[in-house]
């Protein structure tokens, strides 16, 4: 640790190192995307269309193998419907349980302890903003 460093300076470089690596990865997704990312979505789009008139699920070529995927996303569009669900069939696998950090911080700054089965750690960071 240099003694001979003030804060304020330890606070300028950080901004601008900060500010210097934002744009630093800003530039990178820009070359990402023009280089790589836009080209390889377009080959995708192309070669599932190939799958879908071949009516095929895979094409195998010399380099590699092109196949259909299925992605899915399940999200809850009505929470109180989804739970009443799991509640009244009892099927609590259809749900992943976890502590709302939120309320339990506010029963520790109560003065009231951690619910049992969770374990709840705090911890000192730095934080640095840019002065208006």
């Amino acid at each position: 640790m240099n003694v001979n460093v003030k804060p304020a300076e330890l606070v300028e470089e950080f901004i601008k190192l900060r500010d210097e690596k934002l744009y630093a990865e800003k530039k990178f997704d820009e070359l990402l995307t023009e280089r790589y990312k836009t080209r390889m979505e377009a080959i995708e789009a192309q070669l599932l269309d190939v799958l879908n008139a071949l009516g095929v699920d895979s094409l195998a070529g010399q380099s590699g193998t092109a196949y259909r995927k299925t992605s899915v996303s399940v999200t809850v569009g009505d929470a109180r419907e989804f739970r009443r669900h799991v509640i009244g069939t009892e099927q609590w696998d259809l749900a992943n349980w976890s502590a709302n950090k939120t309320l339990v911080n506010e029963l520790v700054e109560k003065g009231e302890p951690v619910p049992p089965g969770l374990n709840r750690s705090a911890w000192y960071t730095i934080g640095i903003r840019r002065k208006s």
